[in-house]
């Protein structure tokens, strides 16, 4: 992919006030982690990786998050931290592999460059059990429906607060989510 995610995410923030990619991702991520885990999960770990996995999904499709099929998220990270040639493999914080900037990015490097081995392994392996059982889970409700965020992610906007997304996997049905 080289320097697109550079270039994906300068065209991201031109059209969306700034904000990088990984910033919007942020928020959807979370849903996703509260709607699927259990026990003692190492919830920042875990939430940045699926917010990364989103974020080099959607520089690898150039489509918005809420376009990202979930089973092609699953999938992504594992194509960038997986064996590879020494030569071959991207590294974090990279020309290959730039940081994110924003709000979010101090996690990002808490993992990605600060962390073990084992902790980024174990965080993406968290993120692809979540992405997919929430696959499945999409799937199996909606048979023919997109497995798209968009049919699963829900908006919610408390009165005087932040917004924040939920996953709904009923909110789905034949390809077009509800409005409600």
């Amino acid at each position: 992919m080289g320097g697109d995610l550079r270039v994906h995410a300068e065209r991201y923030a031109m059209a969306h006030e700034g904000r990088h990619p990984f910033t919007d991702c942020r928020i959807p991520a979370g849903g996703v982690l509260v709607w699927g885990a259990d026990e003692d999960w190492h919830f920042e770990h875990t939430v940045t990786a699926i917010t990364e996995s989103m974020r080099l999904c959607m520089a690898r499709y150039d489509v918005e998050w809420l376009d990202l099929d979930i089973d092609a998220v699953r999938d992504e990270l594992a194509y960038w931290i997986g064996p590879r040639f020494p030569a071959e493999a991207p590294v974090p914080g990279s020309v290959e592999w730039p940081a994110p900037t924003g709000p979010y990015a101090d996690a990002w490097q808490r993992l990605f460059r600060e962390a073990d081995a084992d902790a980024v392994l174990l965080a993406a392996a968290r993120a692809e059990e979540l992405l997919g059982l929430l696959f499945t889970a999409a799937a199996c409700r909606h048979p023919g429906s997109p497995t798209v965020f968009r049919c699963v992610a829900k908006e919610f906007r408390p009165s005087g607060r932040r917004a924040f997304y939920g996953v709904v996997v009923d909110n789905c049905i034949k390809g077009r989510p509800d409005s409600a």
